[in-house]
């Protein structure tokens, strides 16, 4: 839990420090203000994740995922892109479901290429020798996404996820990379 306490802290300070000294001029409940576009997309994802339980290997993770303009905050410059994901991973005896909420504070550096960062909150459910258990998680991770033609994308994450620990035992921390194709709306 101390884990999570550090990355939930670290998440704070990262996003505080992005453009502090334009603090007035952030948009809050963007989602409620005149000119907000949502700008929803949805994708599917697949990749590799490593969970850093013993004896269980690293193995293929598949997901969907939606993700729209934050409807809560809005920086003055450049965007937070909230994604809503949920991923299986089974490998080894080990099944890892993963529901996350993960702002992204993301930046366009050349037309049609963005890069995003940001903190989340996930909720992971464990299915393991007779263990069924469920925690919270916390994570950090980093995007890209390119916008090639029209409404189609092409993206990728990379993100590690601290979580709680299940009953008898240890936590599922792990770290995944994916890569996802997607439609924007």
């Amino acid at each position: 839990m101390k884990s999570i306490s550090l990355i939930a802290s670290g998440s704070v300070l990262l996003l505080a420090s992005v453009n502090a000294q334009a603090g007035d001029d952030w948009t809050w409940l963007a989602g409620h203000k005149e000119g907000y576009v949502a700008q929803p997309a949805v994708s599917l994802m697949v990749g590799v994740q490593d969970p850093d339980v013993n004896g269980v290997d690293s193995g293929s993770v598949t997901g969907i995922e939606l993700s729209l303009n934050c409807p809560l905050l809005q920086p003055p410059t450049n965007r937070i892109r909230q994604q809503v994901s949920y991923a299986k991973f089974d490998n080894d005896g080990l099944e890892l479901s993963s529901f996350e909420l993960n702002p992204h504070y993301v930046v366009e550096t050349s037309p049609g290429l963005e890069l995003g960062f940001g903190p989340g909150l996930g909720y992971v459910t464990a299915k393991a020798g007779g263990v069924d258990d469920s925690t919270w998680g916390a994570q950090l991770g980093v995007s890209a996404h390119y916008t090639a033609m029209g409404p189609l994308f092409l993206g990728a994450e990379a993100r590690y996820q601290v979580t709680g620990d299940f009953d008898g035992g240890d936590g599922a921390d792990n770290f995944r990379m994916a890569l996802k194709v997607g439609y924007s709306f």
